[in-house]
C-alpha cells in the first residue's frame, strides 16, 4: 500500500513540477515568487492532511460513536477499536473480571484474547498443542515482563 502511494506521489510531484514551469513561462517574473511560495503551502497542507490521516485511521467507526485506544513501542503501533455496546458489556457476565474497571479499554481480556489466539502464521503447521504450549510460552513472557516492572517499582 505505502508502496504504490510512494510511487504515486512521484508521479504526483512530477506532475506538479511540469504544471508548476508552465505557469512560470506565462506569468510575469513578479508574480511566479508569490505564486510559488502559494502552491508550496498548499503542497504543504496536502502532505499534512495525508500524514494526518495515517495517524488518525478509522475516522468512520470514530464518526459512529466508537472509541479507541492508541499505543506502540518503539517500532511498532497498536490501536483497539470498540464501540459503546463492547463498552457497555465490560464486567457483566459471562466472563466479569474484577480488574474490568481498571483498564482503559474494556473487556480487556476479550480484546488479548483475540489478538493472542489466532496470530500464529498459519504456514507453522503446529498441532493444537503446539499452538497452545506457543501461547502460554507468549504469556509467561508477559507474566515476566510484568514481574520485572514491580521489581523496578519497589
Amino acid at each position: 500500500m505505502f508502496e504504490f502511494n510512494a510511487r504515486s506521489a512521484k508521479n504526483d510531484e512530477r506532475s506538479w513540477r511540469r504544471e508548476r514551469e508552465q505557469l512560470k513561462s506565462k506569468m510575469h517574473h513578479r508574480t511566479a515568487p508569490a505564486v510559488d511560495r502559494w502552491v508550496d503551502e498548499q503542497m504543504f497542507e496536502e502532505d499534512l492532511r495525508a500524514v494526518l490521516l495515517m495517524m488518525r485511521p478509522h475516522r468512520r467507526e470514530r464518526l459512529m460513536g466508537w472509541s479507541e485506544y492508541r499505543t506502540g513501542g518503539r517500532n511498532f503501533r497498536a490501536t483497539v477499536s470498540w464501540d459503546e455496546e463492547f463498552a457497555g458489556d465490560a464486567g457483566t457476565s459471562p466472563d466479569p473480571l474484577p480488574q474490568d474497571e481498571v483498564f482503559t479499554v474494556p473487556n480487556f481480556a476479550d480484546v488479548l484474547e483475540a489478538l493472542v489466539i489466532g496470530s500464529i502464521r498459519s504456514d507453522a503447521e503446529l498441532t493444537m498443542e503446539e499452538e497452545c504450549e506457543v501461547y502460554r510460552g507468549l504469556l509467561n513472557e508477559l507474566a515476566r515482563r510484568v514481574d520485572q516492572r514491580e521489581q523496578c517499582g519497589s
